[in-house]
């Protein structure tokens, strides 16, 4: 047992396995106030501990707090094949982001930190004429789904799921830096990305001076 676990009565040890459950199982990030643990900040960073031991991190959003794969292990996990997404459903998904997400904050419609599942549902025409097959996107629209990465708003269309919810800063960060390289891949933001990506050090350097 983890000491800063094993040093709290067996209350509140229940506790915190309680807000970590909650957090594993949640569709939407919890409220606070609805947990002792996650309500009091010394019992969060004993679930915060807890989470750390099966290398996951706690998110925070405006709403409220859920749990996700730190970004070393989720990146590891992608290296042995897990979690990876067909082709097709990587291409629909990578659609819906695009027009879901990336156009709606271009134009300002949706703020850069505004939760993704609060993006533009993109209407099922917009999959007309698209390189993949209108059966595959059905197929793929139903396999995201269930996978929580889309979710259907009724009458108007397709938006990210709740996933995207356990997604951290920095992977959501990357991720839309991926759907600019894919969507304006010669536009002077993907240029952009990519002399930062070529020089990481560079950037990380330039940056702290702004702060300094």
């Amino acid at each position: 047992m983890l000491p800063s676990l094993a040093a709290l009565s067996e209350q509140r040890q229940a506790q915190v396995h309680a807000a970590v459950a909650a957090l594993d199982h949640a569709r939407s990030p919890v409220p606070p106030h609805l947990l002792p643990a996650l309500a009091e900040p010394a019992l969060r960073r004993v679930v915060e501990d807890v989470l750390a031991a099966s290398g996951r991190v706690l998110i925070t959003w405006p709403n409220g707090l859920i749990s996700g794969y730190d970004d070393a292990i989720a990146l590891r996990l992608a290296d042995d094949g897990l979690g990876i997404l067909p082709d097709t459903d990587r291409a629909v998904l990578a659609l819906i982001l695009i027009f879901s997400v990336a156009i709606p904050r271009a134009e300002g419609e949706l703020p850069s930190e505004a939760p993704w599942t609060n993006g533009r549902p993109v209407p099922d025409e917009q999959f007309r004429g698209c390189a993949v097959k209108a059966i595959q996107v059905e197929q793929s629209v139903q396999r995201l789904t269930d996978a929580g990465l889309v979710r259907r708003v009724p009458g108007k269309g397709l938006v990210p799921g709740a996933q995207f919810y356990r997604l951290t800063k920095q992977a959501t960060t990357f991720l839309f830096e991926q759907l600019i390289l894919l969507a304006e891949p010669h536009g002077s933001l993907a240029d952009s990305i990519r002399r930062r990506r070529a020089h990481p050090y560079r950037a990380t350097t330039s940056e702290a001076s702004r702060w300094a």
